[in-house]
C-alpha cells in the first residue's frame, strides 16, 4: 500500500497522556513496536480523521490521509497548553508499504526504516516506513490493486465513504479503533451516549454483486424504489463473481442478506462495516 500519507512525530515526556486525551484508542496499552487504528473527533462526536498509532520508544507516530496533513497537525498543536509534547511533521521523510500476514521485514528492508505490525486490513501485518532517500523499494502492489480488499473488509475512506459529517459508530469504528474503556477524549460523550442507546441511525455496509459490475456508484434502492442509501466504493473482486461496494444504508433496512438496487444491479448485504 506504498503513497503519500501524513505522519506526525509526537515526542516528549507526556506524548501518551496527551494524545490519550485526543484519540478513541486506549494507547497507553500499545506495545512497542506496534500499530493500531483509532480516530480523532470533534466535541460533536463526528469524525475529524481516521488514522494509525504506532509507538517506538521514545515516541509517537500519527498517520493518516495526506489530504488532512494541515488540518490534523494544526488539530492536535491547538490542544498543546503546557504539555511536554512536541510535534513534527516527517510526512515527507518516509513512503508507506503494507504487507499482509508477514510479521519480520522482508530481504533488503533499509536499516533506517520503520517496522510496525499492523492489522492495516483487519487481518495481522507489517507497515514499512521506508526513507525517501532510500532507492530500495519492495516489491508491493500500487494503491488502487488493494482496494476490493479494503471494500470487502469494510474499511472507509477518508472524503469518500466518511468525512466531517459521520459518526464513528456508523462506519463501524467501534470495532477495532474506539475504546470502551479508557478515560476522557475529545467527543467521548456523544461516544458513550450512542452507545448507552445502542443504535445509529445509518450503517456503512459491505455489498456484494454477482451481476454485471456497474462502471460507477449510484443511489441504492428498494426494489419499489424507496431510496435507501448511496454507494461511495466500488470495485471488481476476484474473490467475489461481480463486485463488492461500501453504501451508507439506513439503519432499518441495513440487515445483513437483504437486497437492494443500485445501477441496474441487485447487491446483497454482506455486512456491517
Amino acid at each position: 500500500m506504498p503513497g503519500p500519507r501524513t505522519l506526525l512525530r509526537l515526542t516528549g515526556a507526556d506524548r501518551l497522556r496527551f494524545l490519550n486525551g485526543q484519540v478513541t484508542q486506549d494507547i497507553k496499552k500499545l506495545p512497542l513496536g506496534h500499530a493500531a487504528r483509532s480516530a480523532i473527533t470533534s466535541s460533536k462526536g463526528r469524525l475529524e480523521a481516521d488514522l494509525h498509532i504506532a509507538a517506538t520508544p521514545d515516541s509517537l507516530l500519527i498517520e493518516t490521509e495526506f489530504s488532512l496533513r494541515e488540518s490534523i497537525r494544526s488539530r492536535i498543536e491547538r490542544f498543546i497548553v503546557a504539555d511536554d509534547v512536541t510535534l513534527e511533521d516527517i510526512s515527507s521523510s518516509y513512503t508507506l508499504a503494507h504487507f499482509p500476514s508477514l510479521s519480520s521485514p522482508p530481504t533488503g528492508t533499509p536499516k533506517d526504516a520503520l517496522c510496525f505490525l499492523c492489522s492495516r486490513f483487519r487481518e495481522p501485518g507489517l507497515d514499512l516506513w521506508i526513507p525517501t532517500t532510500s532507492t530500495w523499494r519492495p516489491n508491493s502492489s500500487p494503491l488502487l490493486d488493494w482496494e476490493p480488499l479494503r471494500i470487502a473488509r469494510g474499511l472507509p475512506l477518508w472524503g469518500v465513504d466518511v468525512g466531517p459529517d459521520t459518526l464513528p459508530p456508523e462506519a463501524g469504528f467501534e470495532s477495532d479503533a474506539i475504546s470502551s474503556t479508557k478515560g476522557c477524549y475529545i467527543g467521548q460523550e456523544v461516544m458513550s451516549r450512542l452507545r448507552s442507546v445502542g443504535h445509529v441511525n445509518r450503517h456503512l455496509c459491505v455489498l456484494g454483486t454477482s451481476d454485471t459490475a456497474p462502471k460507477q456508484i449510484g443511489e441504492c434502492t428498494t426494489s419499489d424504489g424507496v431510496v435507501l442509501g448511496k454507494m461511495s466504493s466500488l470495485a471488481s473482486d476476484v474473490s467475489f463473481p461481480g463486485a463488492v461496494a461500501l453504501a451508507m444504508i439506513k439503519r432499518d433496512y441495513a440487515i445483513v442478506g437483504n437486497s437492494v438496487l443500485a445501477e441496474g444491479a441487485s447487491w446483497t448485504i454482506l455486512r456491517h462495516a
